[in-house]
This record gives C-alpha cells, structure tokens and sequence, in this order.
C-alpha cells in the first residue's frame, strides 16, 4: 500500500482485511472527511467467499458515507487486482447494483490499459470511469465536486 495516493491512517471507519496467503485477496476501505470520497483498494485474486465479505464490510462504509454525503464518490485502487477469469469481475455486478446508483461518482485505477475492462464489469452502475493514472482518476472524481 506504499504506492497508494492516500494514507488508510486517514481513513474513517476503516474496514480492512489481512491478504490472504493463497491468494493474496486484499481489501481496504474508508472514508476520507475532507474530500468526502470513500477510498477502496483491491489486490490478489477474488472468489466468492472474498466477494462476499468485501459486500458486508463495504456495505457499512457506503451507508455512513451515504448519510454524511448523499450521491457518492468511490474511488478503487485495483492495480493489484489479480483477474483469472470473466466471473472475477461478474461476480461483483449484482452486488454492487445494490451499493451504487446512478447519482454516485465511481473510479477505478487498474495498473494497465487491458485491464480497464475488469472494473467496468465489476462496477456496472453509476457514473464511471477507469483509469491507468492515479491523477488523472483523482482528477476525474473531484471534477465538479461541491465545495467541502
């Protein structure tokens, strides 16, 4: 995580997961007050099981996040995703469709431009978008944000 743009120790609410040592599924998430922007981070390779926990667990973040905010915006560190097949990314469509809406600001960082496709499966809903640059994605996400 000494690559990532934010600090999880300025992260509210943090949830955070241990990797796994057979897959290396990582998972980290919180909410960032003062740009009102929940932070996510990904990495290693996701089965149901991890899909799942990361629902229960992210479901929390969104909904305190939803209340103190209203429309969203999430940004997701999935550099170190690691996608083995297509129902990787499915395997996240529905649950997701129940978290975000269409009024929620969603990004995604992916470390190469063949793997812009996996976030946007995953994250079907809302106003999206993928990047390979973590400025570009940052500036993407806080492009019109009300003044905090």
């Amino acid at each position: 995580m000494s690559d990532m743009s934010w600090s999880t120790n300025k992260l509210e609410m943090l949830a955070r997961w241990t990797p796994s040592v057979q897959t290396k599924a990582g998972f980290s998430a919180g909410l960032e007050e003062a740009t009102r922007t929940v932070r996510v981070m990904g990495s290693g390779i996701w089965h149901q099981q991890d899909a799942d926990l990361y629902f229960e667990q992210q479901r929390r973040v969104v909904e305190e996040a939803r209340r103190r905010y209203g429309p969203l915006k999430v940004f997701f560190d999935v550099r170190r995703w690691v996608v083995e097949n297509p129902q990787s990314a499915l395997q996240f469509q529905d649950m997701n469709a129940e978290l975000y809406g269409p009024g929620d600001r969603l990004v995604a960082v992916v470390n190469t431009f063949a793997a812009k496709q996996y976030p946007r499966t995953a994250l079907s809903v809302g106003n999206r978008e993928v990047f390979v640059s973590l400025a570009a994605a940052e500036s993407w996400l806080q492009a019109r944000s009300p003044s905090v």
